[in-house]
C-alpha cells in the first residue's frame, strides 16, 4: 500500500538533471526561472540553473540545490533569461571625423571618446559586447571590440585590432582605391618573398662556405700545413672575412596602410565589405575577381533598397551577412520588403542584425525593430540568435557569448518579460557569473 501511494505522488515523467561537467569548487548560486531562451533549440520552462565559478554547472527541472547556495527564485514573475545582446557597430562611442582614403593603419579603439559611465547606457539595454568601426570611408582602418564591464573611462579593448573595413561604392574613385590597395598588397608580398629568397640564398652560401673552410682547415691540419689560411678560409679569396647573414629573416619594412591589406590577401585577416546597393555588390564582385579573400558582408541601405536582385548571389557565398533591422521598400514603390527574412529564405545561415542607426537612440529602439521584422515574417529564434550569438561569433567571441547550457559561461540577461516586447526592461546583466548591472540597485542609487 505504501508503494502504491508513493507511485501516485511521483510525476509521470521525471526530467533528468544534467550532470556536472567538473568537480564543485566555489560557492554555488542558484537561479529559478519560468523561461530560459537557451538559443540552442526550444526555450526551456520552469528551469533551475546552478552557477559556480562563472560556469553553468547544472540546468534543468530537477536540480539538487547545494547547501549554503545563494538562491534567487524568479518563478511566477514572467522574467525571461537570454544571452546578452551584441552590437557589431556601436559607432556612437567614437567622436573622430575622418574623410575617405586608404587609412588602414588606424584602429577604431584609438578613436574612442567616452564618458565615465559609457557602459551603463549599453547595459541598461541588455548589451554586453559591442564592435566599433574606424570612422571614415574607403579603407578607414580596423575594427575593435569592447566589453561593457566595470571599467571606468576609456576602456581596455577586448580586441583592439580585428576586421579591416572596406567601403565599396560604385564610383570610379572608390573602385580604384580598393583595386590599387590590392595591387599594392600583392607588390609588398612579392617584395617580401624576394627578400626572403635572397636571405635564404645568402644564408645557404655562407653556411656552405663555412663548411668548406672547416673541411680545408681539417685537411691542412692533417698535412701539417696549419697556420696559413687558404683562400676558402678567407671567404672570398682576397684575404677578407666574409660577413655572416642574419640568422633570422627580417621582413622589409612595409607601409602601415598596406600591412593590414597584406594580412587580408594572405588570409590572416577578415575584412568587412560595406555595400549600399545591389550595384555595389556587382562592383565588389568585379573587384575581387578570382581572389579568395576572407570577408563578411555588411549591407547598409536607407528606407528603400534593391538587394532583392542579388540576394541569391549573396546567400550562395555562405558568408556572414550583417543587415540593417528594418522593413524597407522597393525603389520608387510602396512595396514593403523584409530583407532579413529574404536573406534567410535564400539560404543565409549566419545572419547578424544591426540597429537602423548607429546612434544611441537607434540602439535603444533595436529590440522594437527586431520585433517588427519578426512580425513581418522573420523566424523568432533566428532573430534572437542574430542579435546575440551570431554577432558575437562574427567578432570571434562565440565562447564568451554562447548558448545557455551546462558547461557554458553564466553570461546572460534577466529580462522583465519577452525580450522583443519594447516595454520589457533588462533587470540584470551577468558576465561569467558576475552581476555587471542591476536595474533595481541602479534606480535606488539615482534616487539618492
Amino acid at each position: 500500500m505504501m508503494i502504491a501511494s508513493m507511485l501516485l505522488l511521483m510525476p509521470t515523467a521525471l526530467p533528468v538533471a544534467q550532470e556536472p561537467t567538473r568537480d564543485p569548487v566555489g560557492r554555488a548560486t542558484v537561479y529559478r526561472f519560468d523561461t530560459v531562451e537557451t538559443l540552442d533549440g526550444e526555450a526551456l520552462r520552469n528551469v533551475t540553473m546552478l552557477v559556480r565559478d562563472g560556469i553553468i554547472e547544472r540546468m534543468g527541472q530537477a536540480v539538487v540545490v547545494p547547501e549554503n547556495a545563494e538562491v534567487y527564485d524568479y518563478r511566477g514573475t514572467g522574467k525571461v533569461v537570454m544571452p546578452p545582446i551584441t552590437l557589431t557597430h556601436a559607432d556612437f562611442l567614437h567622436s573622430d571625423r575622418r574623410g575617405g582614403g586608404r587609412n588602414a593603419r588606424f584602429l577604431a579603439a584609438d578613436s574612442l571618446w567616452l564618458a565615465e559611465d559609457w557602459a551603463s547606457d549599453l547595459l541598461e539595454e541588455g548589451i554586453l559586447m559591442v564592435g566599433i568601426d574606424p570612422p571614415g570611408s574607403g579603407m578607414p582602418g580596423r575594427t575593435s571590440v569592447l566589453l561593457a564591464d566595470d571599467q571606468v573611462g576609456v576602456p581596455e579593448p577586448l580586441v583592439a585590432d580585428l576586421h579591416l573595413k572596406v567601403d565599396v561604392k560604385g564610383s570610379s574613385s572608390s573602385k580604384r582605391l580598393v583595386r590599387d590597395g590590392l595591387k599594392a598588397a600583392d607588390k609588398a608580398i612579392k617584395s617580401e618573398e624576394k627578400a626572403k629568397a635572397d636571405w635564404e640564398k645568402a644564408r645557404a652560401d655562407w653556411e656552405a662556405a663555412q663548411k668548406k673552410k672547416a673541411e680545408e682547415a681539417e685537411a691542412a691540419k692533417k698535412k701539417g700545413e696549419g697556420g696559413k689560411p687558404s683562400a676558402a678560409q678567407n671567404g672570398d679569396g682576397k684575404g677578407k672575412d666574409d660577413k655572416e647573414p642574419p640568422k633570422e629573416f627580417a621582413p622589409p619594412k612595409m607601409d602601415p596602410n598596406i600591412e593590414p591589406l597584406v594580412d587580408w590577401v594572405r588570409k590572416e585577416r577578415v575584412a568587412q565589405i560595406w555595400l549600399g546597393s545591389a550595384a555595389d555588390w556587382l562592383h565588389w564582385q568585379d573587384l575581387v575577381g578570382d581572389r579568395d579573400l576572407p570577408h563578411q558582408i555588411i549591407l547598409r541601405h536607407g528606407t528603400s533598397q534593391n538587394f532583392h536582385e542579388v540576394v541569391d548571389q549573396i546567400a550562395a557565398t555562405g558568408l556572414c551577412v550583417d543587415v540593417v533591422t528594418s522593413i524597407s521598400y522597393l525603389p520608387y514603390t510602396r512595396t514593403r520588403v523584409n530583407l532579413p527574412a529574404e536573406l534567410i529564405a535564400a539560404g543565409v545561415e549566419k545572419l547578424v542584425l544591426s540597429p537602423r542607426s548607429s546612434n544611441l537612440s537607434g540602439v535603444q529602439g533595436f529590440r522594437l525593430s527586431v520585433a517588427q521584422v519578426v512580425a513581418a515574417g522573420l523566424d523568432r529564434a533566428t532573430a534572437l540568435r542574430a542579435m546575440t550569438l551570431e554577432p558575437a561569433a562574427s567578432m570571434g567571441q562565440e565562447e564568451l557569448i554562447a548558448p545557455l547550457a551546462v558547461g557554458a559561461p553564466a553570461t546572460f540577461v534577466i529580462w522583465s518579460g519577452d525580450p522583443l516586447d519594447p516595454m520589457t526592461e533588462a533587470m540584470q546583466v551577468l558576465s561569467e557569473g558576475e552581476v555587471l548591472y542591476d536595474r533595481v540597485k541602479a534606480e535606488k542609487e539615482e534616487q539618492r
